[in-house]
């Protein structure tokens, strides 16, 4: 989800074990999860890909993530706490300052910002739909990242409009916010792809 391994990468099941310093079992189950919500290929040497994903599915799922986003925002808008809006300000604070787009923690704070709000929705399926597509996404938000290392304009416009919204319980103009975010950065990565 926050696009630290790029799209056609392999990986075994025992390099992976390795690097968390646990034992295969748990890492072949969950390995096997992720090729079920197709977040990772199944390859014919017991290894996984993450996929490239084309020009045509990314719109598909930027389509998909717009309608489902926004009616997450929108049903949130209604149940965050004052607590949880100074959370998300905090956070869009950090992704605001200084080379902060550089950081590797930038698509991490970003996806907190999101789902700070989306948890708010009240709609556990919504939620775990919501989160199987960034997965899928997931690899390719470096792209839009990369391309805003320094400004980071496009991003924080439409989170200080969000959190504007939020704090005047505008549901719709939350749920514009956050679908203008989505737009956006998918323009970016899709004429990269």
């Amino acid at each position: 989800m926050s696009g630290r391994i790029a799209p056609g990468s392999t990986m075994t099941i025992r390099s992976l074990a390795a690097s968390f310093g646990i034992s295969p079992m748990p890492v072949r189950e969950a390995l096997r999860r992720l090729v079920a919500e197709h977040v990772l290929v199944l390859l014919p040497n017991r290894s996984v890909s993450l996929p490239v994903i084309t020009r045509e599915r990314f719109r598909e799922i930027t389509r998909i993530r717009t309608s489902l986003e926004g009616l997450a925002a929108e049903e949130g808008t209604a149940n965050i706490s004052a607590d949880e809006i100074r959370l998300m300000t905090k956070i869009n604070d950090e992704m605001e300052s200084e080379d902060a787009a550089k950081s590797v923690d930038y698509l991490v704070k970003n996806r907190e910002f999101h789902f700070c709000l989306y948890r708010n929705c009240g709609m556990p399926t919504l939620l775990m739909i919501i989160e199987s597509l960034w997965l899928q996404i997931g690899p390719l938000l470096t792209i839009q990242q990369l391309k805003y290392a320094g400004s980071g304009l496009a991003v924080q416009t439409h989170h200080r409009r969000a959190l504007k919204a939020l704090k005047k319980r505008d549901a719709k103009e939350a749920r514009d916010a956050f679908v203008s975010d989505i737009e956006d950065a998918a323009k970016i990565i899709a004429a990269s792809l």
